[in-house]
């Protein structure tokens, strides 16, 4: 567990950067003015205007109007800009001594609605003409921590049931939500890993320049995955030289984008140090940590763009943490101690030819990991090569995508764990493992979107993977169909079969002669979207039955004996912008019902029942907003409220050797925890002093209103004692800067 890191990245504003005329020369010109929004004639606040080509010029104030001085004369080109709009450029003439007054009107970048996005609704970053969330604000938000897995949560169908990054999706746990990077899969997504998913995603946000969230009905494109899939995009190459520091209570970093060669070859780096000794000290909450979480990690992004359509892009991660904690799992207390390695390298190919743009990648993924607790002392690794290719043409009438996967992993199960479940006391039955699982997946996909009638877009799809493991192919035939009825509304509906395998870890613990075939789910969705000018509004409904789940039978068996569904109803709003509005915010709600086969342990017999599943949380909420209250003040805050979540009481026990007790379980899912409330505030100072120069200074109060949030139950040693394990990330603060240069 991992006490959050807030950290606020600032949108780079140009600084006043007045020239003064040395003694002897020309007097300066002085330019001034206003930048004004074309549509409502306001001043767009903060905008940029320089001299192209240069780095003199000014940022706008709160009422858009600029001044700055400049010896450079002549006849120049003006530039304004400013984010949610598109650039503006206009010729003027410099004397000396004159002053200029020069009127620049922006419009708001143009957002398609009748473009062909007609699967599930999709959440999404990036620049603010193609985004649900502009990076900035993703990665902003308060009790976020500064991290993009955490930020994703606060979208509608993802669950977020304690104080991890794990996107359970619609009912669905981690591990059915897929994560790619530059078409790479990264299997362990995840920094400081639990149940929950990880405190951390593993990919810095600062690295991403744009994501795709698909919460449901996605695109033939994506395979082996039961729920959603994050598709990340790591950042272009640099424009310009820019050097960063972010210093606070728990972390340190540092990074550097610097072109190598004018508008071909560029380089990002970074390093990260995470040390939370500092920040449990100054919160007087080291609590049980026996080895506080720590981390080191190391990111490299070199891209070449090689010719107008042409680009190879170089992504490599590195990261190592570990941790100490005293937990109690079932009846038993003791440390925890775990350390993990997790590298990815991605070489990723872009061209174009006769009409075609294809993209491909060659990745390696490599996983090492140490655990102890009690009887459990496990070492698995996990690596993996992937090939991947994925092509496009598009016409005036339609558009084709094609492509293909092969990805070969071997897993390595190495050490002892208990047979059964919860009973993790150092004298707790063990069995132990050294094995390695080695399989192959492959999978191609074919998908046509066409303009049926001018307001009407359809999508067919179809998918096929097999795997090594796992017996005869699957076939996922995928529609949907996007109506835009109204000028700024559409309706959008999907349906489509989906196929996951199971985790290789699974089978590596599996000691049945029965085959493990994929598991399926069945995707119906229908939703409707407005947007206009800053409001976005999303509804969607879906149902999702699941059949073929793989469920433990017994001790270190399982089987494609699991069924179930999910069915609800996701809403979102959102207004303004970051930057763009002085206030900006969002809010989501998610109703959802979601019930599976899963085991029941009556001693040494397990049974199979349906029950509610695990992550059924009925109901989520959330509302972020924040306001600019002067020009370099920022307040923020975050309010989330989750249904408890299900979990199956231990209603008797019965004893085994050496006078151990083996808990007999009640009826799955019967109990919930309480539930889940959270408020979070954040400052932050934002401070221009060159072009490229800025310092943010922050402050957060997470937990404001210091609840003790169940996440868990333990028990007595007897089973007669039943009590709430509650968070660690009580009411806390956290302070730090981020220095660019």
């Amino acid at each position: 567990m991992f006490a959050r890191v807030v950290s606020c990245f600032g949108v780079s504003l140009v600084g006043l950067l007045a020239l003064a005329a040395a003694p002897g020369l020309a007097q300066p010109a002085v330019v001034e003015g206003q930048v004004r929004d074309a549509e409502e004639g306001v001043g767009v606040p903060h905008a940029n205007v320089q001299i192209e080509g240069t780095a003199i010029g000014a940022a706008a104030g709160e009422d858009g109007r600029f001044r700055f001085e400049t010896t450079r004369l002549g006849s120049v080109v003006l530039q304004a800009s400013a984010v949610g709009y598109d650039p503006v450029k206009r010729s003027i003439r410099l004397q000396a001594g004159d002053t200029t007054t020069v009127r620049l009107a922006l419009r708001a970048e143009s957002v398609e609605l009748d473009e062909a996005v007609v699967t599930g609704e999709t959440f999404s970053t990036g620049s603010p003409s193609e985004a649900t969330l502009s990076s900035t604000e993703a990665v902003t938000t308060p009790g976020a921590a500064g991290d993009l897995f955490r930020a994703l949560q606060s979208f509608p169908g993802v669950a977020a049931p304690g104080d991890g990054a794990g996107l359970f999706v619609r009912g669905g746990d981690v591990t059915e939500t897929k994560t790619l990077l530059d078409q790479a899969t990264v299997y362990t997504p995840y920094r400081y890993e639990s149940p929950a998913g990880g405190s951390f995603g593993a990919v810095r946000p600062f690295l991403v320049g744009g994501t795709t969230f698909a919460t449901g009905g996605f695109s033939a494109q994506y395979g082996d995955a039961l729920s959603g899939v994050l598709a990340m995009e790591s950042k272009d190459r640099p424009e310009e030289s820019s050097r960063y520091l972010n210093l606070g209570l728990a972390a340190a970093s540092v990074s550097l984008d610097q072109p190598l060669a004018e508008d071909e070859l560029g380089l990002r780096l970074s390093g990260n140090r995470s040390f939370t000794g500092v920040l449990f000290r100054v919160n007087g909450q080291r609590g049980d940590y026996a080895t506080v979480p720590q981390g080191l990690d190391g990111n490299l992004g070199l891209t070449w763009d090689y010719g107008p359509a042409g680009q190879l892009k170089l992504f490599a991660f590195a990261r190592h943490n570990r941790i100490g904690v005293e937990t109690t799992e079932g009846t038993y207390s003791g440390v925890y101690r775990g350390q993990t390695t997790n590298r990815l390298y991605n070489l990723q190919w872009t061209a174009q030819a006769s009409g075609w743009t294809v993209e491909s990648s060659a990745s390696w993924n490599a996983y090492t990991s140490e655990k102890t607790l009690g009887a459990l002392d496990l070492s698995p690794t996990d690596r993996a090569g992937k090939l991947r290719v994925d092509a496009t043409r598009t016409t005036e009438d339609w558009t084709l995508r094609t492509g293909g996967t092969v990805e070969r992993r071997r897993y390595q199960f190495d050490g002892t764990f208990p047979t059964q479940p919860d009973v993790v006391a150092p004298d707790a039955p063990t069995r132990s493992v050294d094995e390695s699982v080695r399989a192959t997946r492959a999978g191609g996909y074919v998908e046509v979107e066409s303009s049926l009638l001018s307001s009407v877009v359809a999508r067919a799809g179809l998918r096929t993977d097999v795997h090594s493991r796992a017996g005869r192919p699957v076939v996922d035939p995928r529609v949907g169909l996007s109506w835009s009825f109204a000028p700024k509304t559409q309706l959008r509906a999907a349906w489509g079969l989906y196929h996951q395998f199971p985790e290789l870890s699974t089978y590596s613990e599996h000691v049945g002669e029965n085959t493990l075939g994929a598991q399926s789910a069945q995707h119906v969705v229908v939703g409707l979207r407005h947007e206009r000018e800053h409001l976005l509004l999303r509804a969607e409904a879906y149902h999702k039955p699941y059949q073929d789940l793989v469920v433990r039978t017994g001790s270190s068996r399982y089987a494609n004996d699991g069924m179930g569904f999910a069915r609800g109803m996701d809403l979102f709003a959102k207004y303004g912008s970051f930057l763009g509005t002085r206030f900006n915010g969002w809010a989501s709600y998610s109703l959802l019902r979601s019930h599976r086969t899963q085991p029941r342990d009556r001693g040494t017999n397990v049974e199979l029942e349906n029950g509610p599943a695990p992550y059924d949380l009925t109901h989520q909420f959330t509302a972020v907003g924040k306001v600019r209250v002067v020009d370099q003040v920022r307040l923020g805050g975050s309010y989330d409220y989750v249904t408890g979540r299900p979990y199956t009481p231990v209603v008797g026990t019965e004893p085994m050797g050496a006078g151990a007790l083996l808990p007999v379980d009640g009826p799955v899912g019967s109990r919930r925890l309480p539930a889940y409330h959270r408020l979070d505030l954040q400052v932050s100072y934002y401070w221009a002093f060159n072009r490229q120069q800025n310092v943010v200074l922050y402050a957060a109060v997470n937990n404001v209103l210091d609840r003790a949030n169940a996440i868990d139950v333990t028990y007595s040693p007897d089973y007669t004692e039943r009590q709430y394990r509650t968070t660690n990330f009580r009411r806390s603060i956290y302070v730090g800067l981020t220095l660019t240069l």
